[in-house]
């Protein structure tokens, strides 16, 4: 199994991965404008994703996008999605891509904020505000 960055080359294959995960989330299925929207942010490179490659075959991706933090004044990146096939969702490839990001992230000095956990944290906040 091998988790690197994609590129132009992983266009098609990720691009086919990208619709499946929209539409996990409800989203029309529209390859044409999955791989528009995915051959744009990596020609313009404002956003990093991991793809992972076992056999010739693309299993998932996570996607990160590049920020910056006004309270912690640095540099952050965000996981913005995350996506396995179903049939490799039990091989731990998710939580290898998310490693592989946040070694990256570690060695370049940047935060990697997972955006699902910042969400789950501030609904259980917010309810805890709510019952109180």
């Amino acid at each position: 199994m091998q988790i690197r960055l994609a590129s132009s080359i992983d266009l098609e294959p990720l691009s086919n991965l990208f619709d499946l995960y929209r539409q996990q989330l409800n989203q029309a299925p529209d390859f044409s404008a999955c791989r528009a929207f995915l051959n744009h942010r990596l020609a313009e490179n404002d956003t990093m994703i991991f793809v992972c490659i076992k056999d010739d075959k693309m299993l998932g991706f996570t996607q990160l996008y590049p920020s910056f933090s006004s309270l912690l004044l640095a540099p952050v990146w965000y996981l913005e999605d995350v996506f396995v096939l179903p049939d490799y969702q039990y091989e731990d490839v998710a939580n290898q891509m998310y490693q592989k990001a946040e070694l990256l992230a570690q060695s370049t000095g940047v935060l990697l904020i997972n955006r699902v956990e910042q969400q789950e944290e501030s609904e259980l906040v917010a309810r805890a505000q709510d019952l109180a």
